[in-house]
């Protein structure tokens, strides 16, 4: 008589084991976007191993310039602006076995120049940036991906008659984590702006606080939210800071919590250096800034009670013009897009210290200059 302990008896040992223990390890992939060279074609595609290594790199889909990416809810969908003088933002489906990019359309962003999009964290609207005629535009995502035609633009005029703030350049568009709240980076006013953000269209009215004036020419570039919600990092390309904010999501208000710090050595001449990307850990413990010219990534302690950041560590990448950086999605190594040497680079993260290691690996590609992982 077979019973239910001698049938255990007779599967395999395997098939007993947990899933996690015996499952094939997932390989993400991994966008990349460049900038407009010879020997640049558009939005490159690669696999990323758990082990820290970049399989072969080859064309996703081919489109002018795609210096900025954005994954869409649930990695279906992959969102680019092409930073040209009328510039555009393009939806794709990305495939799900092979990662390759299907268009599905093209929206104009209203000014030149784009440089960041992102997409809200429900997934409902997008925002992109146009850094050389300094403006924002929203748009709503529908139900199959698409970028709807703009549903808010914002041009941004001088400031004052500070000959510094002539030019606005918006460089970054950030949500809340509800979707409520949108904060935008213009580093030709020193600013960040405020707007509500209508969480189903992307719809965007100036907030109570409009602003929150930065230092003069320190140059708000881009920021993030730790995972808490309640703190922002701003980091500052011209000056090379960080800024520790705090975020009011009920009243949409920042303010400033404390003294900003610096993401060079103290020794460092002036004006020879610039920051670029800046990201948090997953679990809120460290904050990452990249450096162009010192080319390192500086790392900070995040006290875990105030927020405060300590400088731990100035990395050095071996490569040049970091200008963006990302975390794989375990979080075990960090990528950085070396724009002049035309590289990725690798290096591993301690996830107890934070500390990165010396680079692990190099990749060569033609003017990378946004990495972006399927989650």
């Amino acid at each position: 008589m077979l019973t239910r302990r001698s049938l255990l008896r007779s599967l395999p040992a395997a098939a007993l084991l947990p899933r996690t223990l015996y499952a094939a390890p997932t390989t993400h992939k991994l966008f990349i976007g460049t900038g407009k060279t010879t020997n640049s074609k558009g939005i490159y595609l690669a696999p990323w191993n758990p082990d820290g290594t970049i399989g072969p790199i080859t064309l996703a889909a081919e489109m002018p310039s795609p210096t900025f990416l954005a994954l869409g809810k649930h990695s279906h969908h992959l969102y680019a602006t092409s930073e040209v003088a009328e510039g555009q933002a393009v939806a794709f489906t990305i495939a799900p076995t092979t990662g390759q990019l299907t268009r599905l359309n093209a929206q104009s962003t209203q000014g030149n120049g784009p440089a960041h999009i992102a997409v809200s964290p429900n997934g409902r609207a997008a925002f992109a940036t146009n850094y050389g005629s300094g403006s924002l535009t929203s748009y709503t995502i529908t139900s199959s991906g698409e970028l709807s035609t703009p549903v808010s633009h914002f041009q941004y005029t001088p400031i004052d008659a500070q000959p510094e703030h002539q030019q606005p350049h918006a460089h970054q568009a950030t949500s809340s984590h509800d979707s409520r709240w949108l904060l935008v980076n213009d580093l030709g006013s020193d600013r960040i702006n405020i707007y509500r953000s209508d969480p189903h269209t992307g719809s965007l009215t100036p907030g109570p606080q409009p602003f929150w004036q930065a230092r003069f020419q320190s140059g708000p570039r881009h920021l993030a939210f730790h995972p808490n919600g309640r703190w922002v990092y701003n980091a500052n390309e011209l000056d090379s800071t960080v800024d520790h904010l705090l975020w009011n999501n009920h009243h949409g208000t920042l303010t400033t919590a404390s003294s900003f710090v610096s993401t060079l050595p103290a020794d460092y001449p002036a004006g020879h250096s610039t920051a670029s990307e800046i990201l948090t850990s997953p679990d809120g413990n460290f904050l990452y800034v990249g450096n162009r010219g010192n080319e390192s990534i500086a790392v900070f302690n995040i006290h875990p009670h105030t927020g405060a950041l300590t400088l731990a560590q100035l990395a050095p990448h071996g490569g040049k013009t970091a200008r963006h950086i990302a975390l794989s999605p375990t979080a075990a190594f960090l990528l950085i897009a070396c724009q002049d040497s035309n590289s990725i680079v690798v290096l591993a993260r301690d996830a107890i210290t934070g500390r990165l290691s010396a680079p692990r690996n190099t990749y060569p590609i033609d003017s990378p200059q946004c990495l972006v992982f399927t989650t």
